[in-house]
């Protein structure tokens, strides 16, 4: 029968040793790991307290009011309809009667707004501003507002009457379509007292017919505080062939 021989006598150098102190070994390993990681998670909250991070700002979009100027409902022009050949026209079948002259009916007056507004001093009576008064300055020698200065208005003007521009012959021959804005300056009375146009919105053989009727508009004056002011508006005008 076979003696069984120790580890000891099998390997008289370095692995028994190394057998019986593994446990130690890995406790003293472990601990040693712990404790740094400790330290170090330890100096990093510290360091991250001393550093002040400011947070991002949220993007804003900013828009001027001054610069903004609300459109009107896009107004459509287009050219008359052709008329008939004489060849289609329709022929009398009897004998046309002597014209009778009939006198014109008077048409009535128009009924605009006329606001009242106290003059300068705020203490005399309200003058009436009426269709006269159209192309003059307002009465007290009131300023009228620049393009881009803003006017604080509770209510827009509101159309009354629209006059659509005519299309211009020479547009029309050469093909020529575009949308033009102009800026009309409503004044307290509700007539159109300057006109502008929109530098990106522009069409050179239009521009004219569309400015020549927009000068012709007529809207309810704007209000701000119960008062009527004088405020700018925009008027789009799109002249399409087909």
């Amino acid at each position: 029968m076979k003696r069984a021989v120790t580890l000891y006598e099998f390997m008289p150098y370095g692995a028994p040793e190394l057998i019986e102190s593994r446990q130690r070994h890995l406790s003293q390993a472990l601990v040693i790991s712990s404790a740094t990681a400790l330290v170090l998670y330890a100096l990093a909250g510290g360091l991250v307290s001393l550093i002040k991070v400011t947070p991002p700002e949220p993007h804003r979009t900013v828009v001027d009011p001054r610069r903004f100027i609300l459109p009107l409902p896009l107004v459509e022009v287009a050219p008359p309809a052709p008329a008939l050949p004489a060849a289609h026209a329709a022929r009398p079948t009897s004998p046309v009667a002597p014209p009778v002259p009939v006198p014109d009916p008077v048409a009535p007056p128009m009924d605009l707004p006329a606001p009242a507004r106290a003059d300068a001093s705020g203490t005399g009576p309200a003058v009436v501003i009426g269709p006269s008064d159209v192309g003059t300055a307002p009465p007290g020698g009131d300023a009228l507002p620049a393009p881009d200065v803003y006017i604080y208005v509770e209510h827009l003007p509101v159309v009354v009457r629209q006059v659509v521009p005519d299309y211009p012959p020479i547009a029309k021959d050469a093909g020529v379509e575009g949308v033009v804005m102009v800026k009309a300056l409503v004044g307290k009375h509700g007539r159109v007292l300057d006109t502008r146009l929109v530098e990106k919105f522009q069409v050179p053989m239009l521009n004219a017919a569309a400015l020549a009727a927009a000068r012709q508009w007529v809207f309810t004056p704007g209000l701000a505080n119960g008062r009527p002011v004088a405020c700018w508006t925009a008027i789009p005008f799109r002249f399409r062939l087909h």
